[in-house]
């Protein structure tokens, strides 16, 4: 076959346009795109879709040259917006390329960010050297971020020594069933009860789907696999997906492995759990085994902690993360973990998206939100009764701009003055049963119901603005904050001051029936009390 040509591919493609598309409509070869302020631009190919789209057209034929067609890319996109009135949605980019080994990472990237259409394709040439077809390419999955999944794992052990013993066998095990990049953290409680124990925390890299499919496929026989897939398809969330697979990649052989790394007794755990777990105090030794690509000294101990607990945005119940409006990856990484943490709660979703939208138009602006939601009101109004604020669902967004006074946004359950009615709220929720109420609570069902369960009690989630005055009832149009004519009604405090027997109905059910909460709000309550004697 005779040496590509990548003139006579390029004027070969002009004369046959159906080979890249059918209906398209050549404006011109080789189109200038004049830049005053640089290099100016050649277009290979200049066309029309039936559509009426513009489409760029980049050919390259060799890896060496390949390696050019992305910087070309962005530089075309910008000068056609430049010489032409257009919008991102009037154009298209298609590169073709006869090799891709240089080209193809560097396009997946640029396919899966680019903020205009972008495909590419293969030219597969005859042997005269001139193009017979175009294969698609598709595009390679995204690479993943570092980010720990959600699902993760504790063992105990009757001793330090024990837990040192077993961090062998438990990452052999991991690279057996494919996971390579995890970590194994080996603690010393400080907690009385258990200080003698040694522990294993276990958090792996959260991977694709696909990827957990994938080595999920190969663990499992065809029907194992089946089943395995049929309660995937269950699942209607693909969080719920990949935190399913999480836990499902490393369970074949692990019956083997508990029976060989003598722990008296493991426990599933997650990003909330990682929090009372690693709080400071709580452990007296922490020493992090690193796997894979956790060897690395860029990232220090205490980041793979606060990574593991979640609260930068993976955690569903705490968030704590900051932003600059002129670095859009952070802004990204902000919205994403808004939209996570106030996944059932659309007034707060909505609410901090437009916080940060408004921040962007008013800046440059740094942005802090933090927030504990965790969509359990009657938990809340249980816990606020005896002045425990550990259960209140709130949010505080600030917004420092270098030249201007701070904005703060605070979010906060708002009551309108309704009597509230638990015997109903039971009834019509739980069937009047404590026990449906905890099971739902177990397997986070109530996190759906619970916006009902507020309507039911009058309550509503509200944002306001922090002023010297007192704080005020606002929303966000646009680059302006508009402030509610109506009074504040009223607040959880308020409606438990107010409706003192009613709430204690509620306050007796979870002193009963929970007893994390009774422990969590009688060691409050008794926080400031002087020892006996």
């Amino acid at each position: 076959m005779s040496p590509p040509n990548e003139s006579a591919i390029r004027d070969y493609l002009a004369t046959h346009l159906e080979l890249i598309e059918t209906g398209l409509t050549l404006v011109a070869r080789e189109h200038y795109l004049r830049n005053s302020v640089g290099a100016s631009g050649f277009l290979d190919i200049f066309a029309r879709a039936a559509n009426g789209q513009l489409l760029i057209i980049e050919i390259k034929r060799t890896n060496a040259a390949a390696r050019e067609a992305i910087q070309e890319l962005f530089k075309y996109a910008t000068l056609l917006r430049k010489n032409y009135l257009v919008r991102d949605v009037d154009y298209r980019l298609i590169v073709l390329s006869v090799e891709w080994h240089e080209l193809l990472t560097p396009y997946s990237e640029l396919a899966h960010r680019a903020p205009y259409e972008l495909s590419a394709g293969t030219i597969v040439l005859d042997q005269d050297g001139l193009p017979t077809r175009i294969e698609p390419v598709v595009p390679l999955p995204t690479v993943a971020q570092r980010r720990f999944s959600k699902r993760q794992f504790l063992w105990r052990f009757a001793d330090e020594a024990g837990a040192i013993a077993a961090v062998p066998l438990i990452s052999d095990h991991m690279h057996r069933v494919g996971l390579k990049d995890f970590v194994l953290i080996r603690t010393r409680s400080n907690d009385p009860r258990i200080i003698e124990k040694g522990f294993v925390y276990f958090a792996q890299q959260e991977l694709s789907l696909a990827e957990y499919r994938e080595r999920i496929h190969a663990l499992l026989d065809d029907e194992a696999f089946e089943d395995f897939e049929n309660n995937l398809s269950d699942l209607s969330e693909e969080e719920d997906q990949l935190g399913e697979s999480a836990d499902q990649v490393w369970l074949p052989g692990y019956d083997e492995l508990f029976g060989r790394i003598n722990s008296d007794h493991s426990e599933i755990s997650h990003p909330e759990k990682a929090a009372y777990w690693f709080a400071e105090g709580a452990q007296s030794s922490i020493c992090i085994e690193r796997f894979g690509r956790f060897r690395d000294d860029g990232i220090s101990d205490e980041t793979i902690v606060t990574e593991i607990i979640g609260r930068d945005g993976i955690s569903d119940y705490h968030l704590d993360l900051t932003a600059r409006t002129d670095s859009p990856p952070q802004i990204e990484a902000l919205t994403k973990a808004a939209e996570n943490i106030f996944f059932f709660n659309n007034d707060w979703r909505g609410a901090c998206r437009d916080l940060i939208a408004y921040a962007q138009r008013t800046g440059p602006a740094t942005v802090r939100l933090t927030a504990f939601s965790n969509e359990d009101i009657l938990r809340s109004i249980a816990g606020t009764a005896f002045g425990y604020p550990g259960f209140l669902p709130t949010f505080r967004l600030d917004i420092d701009r270098p030249t201007k006074k701070r904005e703060r946004f605070i979010g906060l359950p708002e009551w309108d003055g309704t009597a509230p009615d638990f015997d109903k709220v039971l009834s019509s929720h739980f069937g009047n049963d404590p026990f449906t109420y905890f099971i739902t609570h177990h397997f986070g069902e109530h996190r759906s119901s619970n916006i009902d369960v507020m309507k039911e009690l009058g309550l509503r989630y509200s944002v306001f603005r922090e002023e010297e005055s007192g704080p005020e009832r606002v929303r966000i149009q646009g680059s302006s904050v508009v402030v509610s004519p109506h009074p504040i009604k009223g607040s959880l405090p308020s409606l438990i001051e107010e409706n003192v027997e009613e709430v204690h109905k509620i306050v007796a059910m979870f002193m009963e029936h929970d007893q994390g909460f009774a422990r969590t709000v009688t060691e409050w309550v008794n926080r400031d009390e002087p020892d006996a004697g």
